[in-house]
């Protein structure tokens, strides 16, 4: 428990190490591109034209729903299936000298953050184009960047631990968001999961943050409180289980790297 602690108190210690490790994933990530950072608001501006020629027609979406969702989701995929690999990724720097090694997720979680923001860019710019009624609610766009952030550190802790001791969770987990976000309505309306199914939206966190994205950006979409306290107990939850999880682990980590 105090060793716990302790740990989390040292990342503190560490924020000059974390905010190169962040500079340096953002540097690497578009050094050889021509277009550089502004594939940051060109990908998601990109997939957004491809699922809307295919699903507006079929499921009458406007473009900012479909953007919105496909802005929170790939901001979770994106920093889970980077951070499942940052052990073994910095294994050289974790076997040499004594890190906390949450620092190592915790960096590609934030590093999405910042790419997130840039992506909000052509989403805020859509928006005054399209004539979209704002949400008195627009400040709940940080805090639900915050609350998916803290879900996907959760997320991060027990996919990378994973990995450390069984390789194929990389695979497992790419099938496992696949059909994740067929579960959470990025471009379908919500409506049409309805009865017993239902259940797979209640029982999906994303699905809560997607909503209350989407309740911060339009006033045509019904301000719902109870999936902010649904948002923060799913993010308090990851953040408690991958910790847990990671604890326990922490000190055979370096032995199987």
């Amino acid at each position: 428990m105090f060793k716990s602690l302790k740990e989390m108190s040292e990342i503190l210690r560490y924020k000059e190490l974390l905010r190169n490790l962040v500079s340096t994933d953002i540097k690497v990530r578009y050094k050889r591109s021509v277009l550089g950072f502004m594939w940051v608001m060109l990908n998601p501006l990109l997939i957004m034209l491809v699922l809307y020629i295919v699903f507006s027609t079929l499921f009458h979406v406007s473009v900012v729903y479909i953007l919105s969702g496909i802005i929170l989701w790939n901001f979770f995929s994106q920093s889970t299936s980077t951070a499942l690999n940052s052990f073994i990724g910095n294994s050289n720097l974790i076997k040499k000298v004594y890190l906390p090694k949450a620092i190592f997720p915790l960096s590609v979680i934030l590093s999405a953050m910042v790419n997130f923001a840039f992506s909000l860019v052509p989403l805020f710019i859509i928006l005054s184009i399209t004539g979209l009624n704002i949400s008195p609610y627009l400040i709940l766009v940080p805090v639900v960047l915050v609350m998916i952030a803290i879900f996907s550190f959760g997320i991060s802790l027990i996919v990378s631990t994973l990995t450390v001791f069984f390789h194929d969770t990389k695979y497992i987990y790419e099938v496992f968001l696949l059909a994740w976000m067929y579960m959470t309505p990025i471009f379908y309306p919500e409506s049409i999961i309805s009865g017993k199914f239902s259940i797979i939206l209640h029982l999906n966190p994303v699905y809560y943050y997607v909503s209350i994205f989407r309740m911060a950006l339009s006033a045509d979409v019904h301000f719902m409180p109870e999936k902010l306290l649904y948002g923060f107990l799913s993010s308090l939850l990851a953040l408690v289980a991958g910790w847990i999880f990671y604890n326990r682990n922490r000190n055979r980590i370096v032995y199987y790297l």
